[in-house]
């Protein structure tokens, strides 16, 4: 399951506190500047991929500090940007020690 979030600046350290929690370290996350996505929005993506109970967990942490979960068309395009930078990472990956 894969879960993308927007934040804005203004509650960038506050996120990145909850971020901090040895949780969000052993599920893993990916943070990308919302431009570098091909998105109008100022501010940041926070992409998620695990199982639902884990992301349930998650939401529950980020609770009260500004996190926008997107829906809809939206999430469609911006996991498939996520997933599109997944690949090329790993094929290049795959070129050095190919």
């Amino acid at each position: 399951m894969e879960s993308v979030y927007f934040y804005e600046d203004k509650v960038s350290k506050d996120v990145i506190k909850v971020l901090e929690d040895d949780y969000f370290k052993r599920i893993g996350y990916t943070i990308r500047e919302c431009k570098l996505l091909g998105s109008e929005r100022k501010g940041y993506f926070l992409y998620l991929k695990a199982n639902s109970e884990e992301i349930d967990r998650a939401e529950e942490k980020f609770e009260g500090i500004g996190l926008e979960k997107l829906i809809g068309e939206e999430k469609k395009v911006i996991t498939k940007a996520f997933i599109a930078e997944e690949e090329n990472a790993a094929s290049g990956m795959g070129m050095i020690f190919g």
